[in-house]
């Protein structure tokens, strides 16, 4: 089977979306649990700001470049010469008025992002908010019609899945310049033992604040996949979505495993050996880094696939 070279970048474009949303929504997470603890570092917060406005901006920009993708698609016409179809794809087609949506959500966000404070963090949360409302509108959700149950549970599950991929991506690096500014601290004695308690208590959150996402990620993930296959008459491996189903599947397993270990014997060793800050509790930090950062890569793959999934066709196209 072969396959248009601009759909092929259509796929990196949509995985690249999805990535930069979950890397904001992370990042807006993250400054939400540091602020939170006593002692929070403000470069970190500051570093996160950066990153989640960074992460908007990118989102503003591939919305961009992925409408002139689907112009080109739309209109067979090669990607350089699509530019008089992008009006038309705008204003004469359903997924123009869906994209119209979530690129003002993803301005919107952008806005929010710009600034600092509570305010802003509620702006930016809006905006990302309506740009997946959008995305929804735009997806095999949308085929029995807009502002249905299907639609709404997608937003849900799309919100839900940036949430839990974007703060095990962003947290991995926090927690590495935790404690890169742990190991050149020169702080008293009463600072250092405060950071480690700091660091459970965010590792704790950031534990629950996962778990809570997964499950909404796991109820709406099979919502979505009986709607999507419901009609299908062949084997579900049988066609290219069940294969790509089936390997996101075995990724989000991977990805439970790795961050319920985590959740079951690492978070319980550093919460019991926070109070000395010794060898144990250094040996339960790294290993908790170590494991989360393998769950991050495998959330990177799992939007990825993610992204391949969106664009195949559940009739088995």
């Amino acid at each position: 089977m072969t396959v248009d070279p601009l759909v092929v970048v259509q796929i990196l474009v949509a995985a690249a979306q999805d990535m930069v949303l979950a890397l904001a929504v992370g990042a807006l997470a993250c400054s939400a649990m540091l602020e939170r603890q006593p002692s929070a570092c403000p470069a970190t917060s500051a570093a996160l700001g950066r990153s989640r406005l960074a992460a908007l901006v990118l989102l503003v920009l591939a919305c961009g470049l992925y409408l002139w993708l689907q112009a080109a698609v739309m209109g067979g016409t090669p990607f350089s010469e699509a530019g008089p179809v992008v009006s038309a794809v705008l204003t004469q087609s359903h997924f123009g008025i869906a994209w119209s949506v979530g690129c003002a959500g993803a301005v919107l966000a952008c806005f929010g992002g710009a600034r600092r404070g509570r305010t802003a963090g509620w702006v930016a949360t809006a905006g990302m908010i309506v740009y997946v409302a959008g995305k929804a509108a735009a997806s095999h959700a949308a085929d029995a019609g807009d502002f249905t149950l299907r639609e709404g549970i997608h937003v849900l599950h799309l919100s839900a899945t940036a949430l839990w991929a974007g703060s095990v991506i962003v947290a991995a690096p926090v927690l590495w310049r935790w404690n890169s500014n742990a190991a050149v601290s020169t702080e008293a004695t009463t600072v250092a033992s405060a950071g480690p308690a700091n660091r459970v208590a965010f590792c704790a959150q950031l534990s629950h604040l996962a778990t809570v996402a997964l499950a909404v990620v796991i109820v709406t993930g099979i919502y979505n996949a009986t709607q999507d296959t419901a009609h299908l008459t062949a084997p579900l491996l049988g066609v290219l979505y069940g294969r790509v189903l089936a390997l996101k599947l075995v990724l989000v397993t991977l990805a439970v495993l790795l961050g319920g270990y985590n959740r079951m014997i690492y978070l319980p060793r550093l919460q019991h050996t926070a109070a000395d800050g010794g060898p144990a509790y250094r040996d339960a930090q790294r290993s908790f880094d170590r494991l989360l950062a393998v769950e991050a890569v495998a959330m990177v793959a799992i939007l990825v696939v993610a992204g391949v999934l969106g664009h195949t066709s559940p009739s088995g196209g």
